[in-house]
């Protein structure tokens, strides 16, 4: 039995290793972005990154309370704090015009937690800002597929990659442990295609 209590100590010491080394690149990812925008390089998306912020503070608490170990969570919640600060930085340095698509994700975020106030489910709020936050980054998709030569390769190379160690963290597949690192994973993953879609027919065409 203490054989066993220390190989589940060790495990669950890995998971969360795996959970900082997937924040550590993340940050590493989010690093030149912040740069540009303090260097009036990059003028951010006030909306989108408010949207974001919010949905992701709704996503990190809304798992906890539904039973996600903290391993899961420290991604997310480093993605908090970055997506807030972009958002704050943009009110100075951003574009603030807020459009119809945005106010619907901040309105249904915060339907989600009506309804996990009234039913006492946070796994409803939980996927109610998982499918705001797609929404919220469906002009991103368009903007990339139109514009990928604007975009910073590397830096969405990296985030593709938090979101591959991300997956590696989860111990249980829950819908509170796993739904938001399986959902951050196959957003990524559209991005990181998108972002590269003009090498890949290059090298297509080369092949």
């Amino acid at each position: 039995m203490l054989w066993y209590n220390i190989n589940e100590m060790e495990v669950d010491k890995i998971y969360f290793i795996t959970g900082m080394f997937a924040a550590a690149l993340s940050v590493v990812a989010f690093v030149p972005y912040v740069r540009s925008i303090l260097k009036n390089q990059t003028r951010p998306s006030g909306p989108s990154w408010w949207t974001w912020s919010i949905l992701a503070i709704i996503a990190v608490v809304s798992s906890r309370a539904a039973g996600a170990p903290w391993q899961v969570l420290i991604l997310p919640t480093w993605l908090c704090l970055s997506q807030l600060s972009v958002a704050i930085l943009s009110i100075k340095r951003g574009n603030n015009n807020w459009d119809w698509l945005n106010k619907f994700c901040v309105a249904s975020a915060f339907t989600g937690i009506g309804l996990w106030l009234l039913t006492g489910e946070p796994i409803i709020a939980l996927l109610i800002s998982i499918t705001a936050d797609f929404l919220a980054s469906v002009p991103n998709f368009r903007h990339v597929w139109a514009n990928p030569g604007q975009e910073n390769k590397l830096g969405w190379t990296l985030g593709f990659g938090s979101a591959v160690l991300e997956i590696f963290t989860i111990k249980t597949w829950s819908m509170a442990e796993s739904g938001w690192a399986i959902y951050f994973f196959i957003n990524m993953s559209i991005v990181l295609f998108l972002v590269w879609r003009s090498v890949l027919k290059k090298l297509i065409r080369q092949s």
